[in-house]
């Protein structure tokens, strides 16, 4: 693109006014296209109605009073069951640890997210025992980077500690990191 192109380009058109209508429809093509957490709608929402008020060069009290008609939005999502954060932080918690996440990082991620506690922590007590999740996470890490028993035995001795490094970076434990990185690959159903 060069600068002529953008001297011939179309101004951007502002977007309409918002009307209760326009905010439902927003919440409805959002909710059926992403999902999600109520804190990301809410978000959502707010963003539209930041942009239609400064388009319409509405005053600061008019958008906060939109903050009503947001949270009855949300709370209709929820009560229809169009929106659960429990069922969110469930699936989120599961997929992340699958992935090699550690606990500490998915309760963090899903605390970033505006998961409530209460649903964080019936989250992760889904996923099982902790340690063995914790364990098991790591170990998925180590195979997805290649890392300690994963790595070419000429290699292991001199990268161990970078190795544990990358573990702990990663939100585990000093002693599981070590322990992932001292184990014998015999141990393991390596592929």
């Amino acid at each position: 693109m060069s600068y002529a192109d953008d001297e011939i380009r179309k101004p951007k058109r502002p977007p309409p006014p918002m009307t209760r209508v326009r905010l439902r429809q927003i919440a409805e093509d959002y909710v059926s296209r992403f999902g999600g957490p109520s804190s990301n709608l809410r978000r959502v929402l707010k963003r539209h109605i930041d942009k239609a008020a400064r388009a319409h060069a509405e005053e600061r009290d008019v958008t906060q009073g939109w903050q009503v008609e947001v949270d009855a939005i949300v709370a209709e999502f929820l009560r229809a069951g169009a929106l659960d954060d429990a069922r969110y932080a469930q699936n989120a918690a599961q997929s992340l640890a699958q992935r090699g996440v550690a606990p500490r990082v998915v309760a963090y991620r899903l605390q970033q997210k505006g998961i409530q506690q209460a649903d964080i922590r019936g989250a992760l007590a889904d996923l099982g025992d902790p340690r063995k999740v914790e364990w098991e996470a790591a170990l998925q890490l180590a195979r997805r980077r290649r890392l300690g028993p994963y790595r070419l035995p000429e290699d292991r001795k001199e990268r161990r500690m970078k190795d544990a490094g990358v573990l702990a970076r990663a939100g585990f434990p000093p002693s599981v990191a070590f322990k992932i990185v001292d184990l014998d690959p015999d141990e393991l159903d390596l592929p």
